[in-house]
């Protein structure tokens, strides 16, 4: 499993470095850290209650969970923003390529066991969920007080939707964290 998991990691690393994406890093770095903050913050609200999880077999789970939301997840939105077209039909286009491409990739992590569903999650809510990752982190390089809006939004969605426990203690710690995120924005 580990070797899996290494593969897919260097996979997305060579793959950024052929395609040279670094150079667009200082364009994108705050929708970056947009994408790793919305991916840790899941991992927060949810941690009694995740809907996906990585099978970490023979690696440290939070180890593992920590290369995702710093490297992995950042690195595939930084290879899909480095070639977005201008043009709107491009765009969609675009989108729903990385989308369904992202898609087929998890389906079959998921059936070689590198991730599971729980609690009603499946295929189809993650393709919603690239479906989002990819138009929210264009909209986010160029409207990031309206791309936070909808992502709120969108979390309270997905939250009613799958029946996510969430207590007062909870969100204690992230109200402060957001607002000074937003002000710095």
């Amino acid at each position: 499993m580990r070797q899996r998991h290494v593969m897919l990691i260097l996979f997305v690393f060579l793959f950024n470095l052929s395609k040279k994406t670094w150079r667009h890093v200082p364009r994108f770095h705050k929708t970056l850290v947009f994408v790793s903050f919305i991916n840790a913050f899941y991992y927060y609200l949810c941690r009694n209650f995740l809907l996906w999880e990585f099978n970490p077999k023979g690696m440290n789970r939070k180890w593992l969970r920590a290369i995702h939301i710093l490297f992995v997840t950042p690195a595939i939105t930084l290879l899909s923003l480095s070639s977005f077209p201008s043009n709107l039909s491009k765009q969609i286009l675009h989108v729903m390529k990385w989308t369904i491409g992202s898609t087929l990739i998890e389906y079959f992590t998921y059936r070689m066991r590198i991730m599971e569903y729980r609690h009603g999650w499946n295929v189809f809510w993650s393709g919603v969920i690239f479906f989002i990752l990819y138009t929210y982190s264009y909209l986010h390089s160029k409207k990031p007080v309206a791309t936070w809006i909808l992502s709120f939004v969108t979390m309270f969605f997905f939250i009613a939707k799958f029946n996510i426990p969430i207590t007062k203690r909870l969100l204690k710690g992230p109200v402060f964290i957001i607002a000074k995120i937003l002000r710095y924005s």
